[in-house]
C-alpha cells in the first residue's frame, strides 16, 4: 500500500484517527480541512470515553423530543421549521426509536466499545500523547430516587456483551467522593469506560502524524469531491480551483459530510445537532470522575484544575446564534448534583455541531456507487468514544485487510442502509 494516496477530507477525530492508522500501513495520507486550528466539535465533546454507549433512537426518545419542542432550554430542542429535509430526518428518526432496532445497535456500538479502547490506548501508549486519559469509568448520577431501578436495568442490559456496572447508594457515593450533594440518590457506575481531555487528544493526534510525515493541510476549504469520466472518485476540489489527487479519499468532514458527498452523486442524510461546553475554573471540589446527570442530561469531566459541564442537542440550521438560554441551563442542570458549582469561573464556552443520522448509527465504509469513495461521518455525540475505532475499520476497508468486527455486525454502520 506503499504507492497509494488516501485523500482525507476532515481534521477532527475521525478524520485524524484514520489517517493514523493509514500512515501506520504505509499509505501516503493528506489531510486537508478547513480550520485554522483543531478546535473542531471534537474537541468540544464532554469527553466521556463511554464504550457501550446507547444510540440517540432510544425507544420513547421521539415523543421525549416532542414534548420538549416546546422548550427552548430542553436538552434536545429542535427548532420549528418546515423544511421537508427535516421533517424526513425527524419521521426517520421516530421510526427508528424503537427497542428491535436499539438492540441491533447495540451489538454494533457494544463491539466497537472494546475494539475502540483497543486502538486509543495503543495509539496514546504508541505516540506518548498526554490527553488526561483515566480509565475510571463514567457515572449515571440519579438525583430522584424513584429513577434509580430503570438506570440499573439500562446498565444490566450492557451485561450480555461483557461491560460492567454497579448500583451505588447515595451515601456510599459520597464517602467515595465528597463532590456530590446530600440531594443525590445515587449512581450507576459503567466500569469498564473512562475520561479523556477532548483537545489534547486531537491535537496531541496531529502532532503524531506531523511526526510520522502526513501532510496536514489547514485553511483549506473543499468545495467538492472529483470524479474521473468513469465515475471514480479520484480526489478533492479545492476552494483555490486545485484539485489533491488520491487513488482513494475518504469523507470525514462532519456536518458538511452531506454537502460533500452530493457533489460525487452521494447522499448522506444527516441533521446539524449543536451542543454546548462551560468549563469552570475554582470549584471548591472536583469529582473524581465524570459522568451524566441523569435528569438533566449534563455530562461532566473534571479536567486537570477545571471541571467541564456539555450537553444539549440543538436540531437548527447552521449559522444561527447560539442561545445563551441554553449554555446557562448547564451550569443549573448541574447545581442539583454537585457541590459549589455557584463557585465556579466560566473559563471557555463552546457551541459546535455535531452529525447526526436519522438511525443515531455512524456511516463508516466504502461507496459501491462511487468506486474510491470512503465514507466516515455522522457519528453524533459518539465521535470522540468511537473515532479509534473507527479509523481502524476504515484502514482495513481502504487496504484490503479483514476487519476484526463481524461484517453482518458492521451492516447497521455502512453507507446505504438508510432509504433516500
Amino acid at each position: 500500500m506503499a504507492n497509494q494516496r488516501t485523500v482525507v477530507v476532515g481534521a477532527g477525530i475521525i478524520g485524524l484517527c484514520s489517517a493514523y492508522e493509514l500512515a501506520l500501513r504505509g499509505v501516503d495520507v493528506i489531510v486537508l480541512d478547513q480550520g485554522a486550528t483543531f478546535e473542531s466539535a471534537s474537541c468540544g465533546n464532554a469527553g466521556l470515553f463511554s464504550i457501550g454507549h446507547y444510540p440517540l433512537t432510544k425507544p420513547g426518545a421521539s415523543w421525549r423530543g416532542l414534548r420538549w419542542m416546546f422548550d427552548s432550554a430542553s436538552p434536545l430542542w429542535i427548532r420549528p421549521s418546515f423544511s421537508p429535509a427535516l421533517m424526513h430526518w425527524l419521521w426517520t428518526f421516530h421510526t427508528h426509536c424503537n427497542q428491535a432496532h436499539m438492540e441491533r445497535c447495540m451489538r454494533t456500538l457494544c463491539a466497537m466499545g472494546w475494539r475502540t479502547v483497543q486502538a486509543l490506548e495503543a495509539m496514546l501508549d504508541s505516540e506518548s500523547i498526554d490527553c488526561l486519559y483515566r480509565r475510571s469509568g463514567w457515572l449515571d448520577l440519579i438525583h430522584d430516587d424513584a429513577n434509580l431501578d430503570a438506570a440499573a436495568h439500562e446498565g444490566r442490559a450492557l451485561s450480555p456483551y461483557g461491560y460492567r456496572t454497579d448500583r451505588i447508594s447515595g451515601a456510599e457515593l459520597r464517602r467515595r467522593d465528597g463532590a456530590y450533594r446530600d440531594e443525590v440518590a445515587g449512581a450507576i457506575h459503567y466500569v469498564d469506560s473512562g475520561i479523556i481531555h477532548p483537545g489534547q487528544l486531537v491535537r496531541g493526534l496531529a502532532q503524531a502524524l506531523v511526526k510520522r510525515g502526513v501532510e496536514i493541510r489547514t485553511n483549506t476549504t473543499v468545495t467538492s469531491l472529483t470524479r474521473d469520466g468513469g465515475g471514480r472518485c479520484v480526489g478533492a476540489r479545492l476552494a483555490s480551483g486545485e484539485v489533491v489527487r488520491g487513488e482513494t479519499t475518504l469523507l470525514a468532514a462532519g456536518i458538511w459530510s452531506d454537502e460533500l458527498a452530493s457533489s460525487a452523486g452521494v447522499r448522506v442524510a444527516m441533521q446539524p445537532a449543536r451542543g454546548y461546553h462551560v468549563q469552570l475554573e475554582g470549584v471548591p471540589q472536583l469529582p473524581i470522575t465524570g459522568g451524566v446527570m441523569r435528569e438533566t442530561f449534563v455530562a461532566y469531566n473534571p479536567m486537570g484544575s477545571q471541571l467541564r459541564l456539555a450537553g444539549t442537542l440543538e436540531i437548527a440550521p447552521v449559522g444561527r446564534p447560539w442561545m445563551r438560554k441554553r449554555m446557562n441551563a448547564l451550569i443549573t442542570g448541574a447545581r442539583r448534583y454537585l457541590h459549589g458549582i455557584a463557585a465556579g469561573r466560566v473559563t471557555q464556552e463552546w457551541a459546535g455541531y455535531r452529525p447526526c443520522t436519522a438511525d443515531g448509527m455512524p456511516v463508516i465504509g466504502p461507496v459501491r456507487e462511487t468506486p474510491g469513495l470512503y465514507i466516515a461521518t455522522g457519528h453524533a455525540m459518539m465521535g470522540l468514544m468511537l473515532g479509534p475505532v473507527t479509523g481502524r475499520i476504515v484502514a482495513a476497508d481502504i487496504c484490503g485487510e479483514p476487519q476484526s468486527i463481524d461484517e453482518e455486525v458492521l451492516a447497521s454502520v455502512r453507507p446505504g442502509r438508510l432509504p433516500r
